[in-house]
């Protein structure tokens, strides 16, 4: 055997200090390239009326274009050992309403990363990394603050695989403020945007299996801590420290004809403090979510398929002392609809998807090589009724509303790629307001790679 690189473990410790990035796209180098230097700029136009309170007497409109930019060099300095570094920005530029205070124009690391390969059967990459694994239900952006800009975490991935699975050990650090050097970093608070409400700190282990033919499995346990909230005290919104722990898993099954069923369940305990300056107590936290979902894929030139799904995730029962609200842990990314993932920080925070109960059809097709078209229907309700009194934004019923989506995707070339998405949504009695909204998005991305 080859001796090991001497400095892994230093360079490894080194980047865990500064709380390093995310993984790009990585292929298998040819013998006589060891770089991989990379471009992307992403343009988006977004626009979105009625997306919170669902009044038109309201202003809430938006329009904005939003530009980001990513570069990122990848390094394999030995066979065994890689290094990736990569540094992002995204600029805004909004139209309505107009001196919309945050247009951005700070320069983060969104990618800093160490793998190191000690053996076949294990690997460990260190710092600053993507993180998504299943249907992202639980583990898949842990800067949800900053939106789609980056989805980055700061983690340790501890890699074990044999046969045709796979034992991840995962350390995770997310506060809620880049503790990397950041170029034009915004300092006004007004301003600033955090990564996330809180610190965020966890631990986990995920195993993914292939080991059955024609199923794949995929189980998880993650303990998390949510800390320092930055709201004031006397915010509604304020969520004292918390401590959860998230049992799950997932499971995939291929049958014949076209036909493919897919679920996921998990359950979660954990405590909350007190809130501060109060006489409320330290409350226990019980929770679940899940989904199911069966899909039948056609024969034809267009791949057409359809597929039917149930998601429920629960909400806070008001005759319970205890906490029993889904917490998303790590998954707070427009998993369902762009529209939602706005629409429910009044409730919490962006992107907090919880108290659901809702079903989705969905058909797909792509006309051409080049053409993928999506229509997706959800009929969307809560478990329970909303936690708040009666007010501008919410009411008493259970009835989240209906939200359907159309989507269509297009690959000019290897690297030029665009999508248009448009979202409509007409509330239902969870709501105060009964006017409807929509989001709409026309999007192009330029992607260039080279290795030398």
């Amino acid at each position: 055997m080859e001796p090991k690189h001497p400095h892994a473990a230093l360079a490894a410790s080194a980047i865990l200090s500064l709380l390093g990035a995310t993984p790009c796209l990585s292929q298998t180098p040819p013998s006589d390239s060891k770089y991989e230097f990379g471009f992307e700029e992403r343009v988006r136009s977004e626009d979105w009326d009625n997306i919170a309170d669902h009044n038109n007497a309201k202003a809430d409109y938006r329009t904005h274009y939003r530009f980001r930019t990513r570069a990122w060099l990848t390094a394999n300095l030995t066979k065994d050992l890689e290094l990736s570094a990569g540094l992002c920005s995204e600029n805004r530029k909004t139209t309505r309403p107009e001196n919309f205070r945050y247009n951005g124009r700070e320069v983060v690391f969104d990618t800093l990363y160490l793998d190191y390969t000690f053996s076949p059967a294990f690997s460990v990459r260190v710092g600053r990394q993507n993180l998504m694994r299943g249907e992202g239900f639980v583990l898949f952006d842990g800067s949800s603050g900053d939106g789609s800009r980056t989805t980055y975490f700061n983690a340790i991935d501890a890699t074990f695989t044999w046969s045709k699975s796979k034992l991840e050990f995962l350390v995770i650090s997310d506060p809620k403020e880049d503790k990397l050097p950041v170029v034009n970093e915004i300092k006004n608070p007004a301003e600033k945007v955090l990564l996330n409400e809180w610190d965020e700190q966890g631990l986990g282990l995920y195993y993914t299996g292939r080991e059955i033919p024609g199923t794949s499995l995929e189980g998880y346990y993650f303990y998390k801590t949510e800390k320092k909230d930055y709201r004031a005290v006397t915010s509604p919104a304020l969520q004292p420290d918390r401590r959860i722990h998230t049992l799950g898993g997932r499971v995939v099954q291929d049958l014949q004809g076209g036909w493919t069923l897919s679920a996921e369940a998990a359950g979660q305990q954990g405590t909350q403090d007190a809130r501060p300056g109060t006489l409320d107590h330290a409350r226990d936290i019980s929770a679940w979510g899940g989904y199911a979902r069966t899909k039948k894929t056609f024969e034809g030139g267009w791949k057409p398929s359809v597929s039917l799904a149930y998601i429920a995730q629960s909400g806070q029962d008001r005759s319970s002392d205890k906490i029993t609200a889904w917490d998303p842990i790590f998954s707070r990314w427009p998993k369902w609809s762009e529209f939602y993932v706005i629409s429910v920080a009044p409730e919490k925070a962006i992107g907090y998807a919880t108290n659901n109960s809702m079903w989705e059809a969905e058909f797909k097709c792509s006309p051409t090589k080049a053409l993928d078209l999506r229509a997706t229907l959800y009929k969307m309700a809560a478990m329970e009724a909303p936690a708040a009194a009666p007010g501008p934004i919410f009411s008493n019923g259970k009835d989240r509303g209906l939200l359907w989506q159309t989507r269509a995707d297009y690959r000019f070339s290897p690297s030029l790629k665009g999508h248009v998405l448009y979202e409509h949504f007409t509330p239902g009695s969870f709501y105060s307001g009964d006017d409807s909204g929509h989001f709409l998005r026309f999007e192009f991305s330029y992607t260039f790679k080279t290795r030398f």
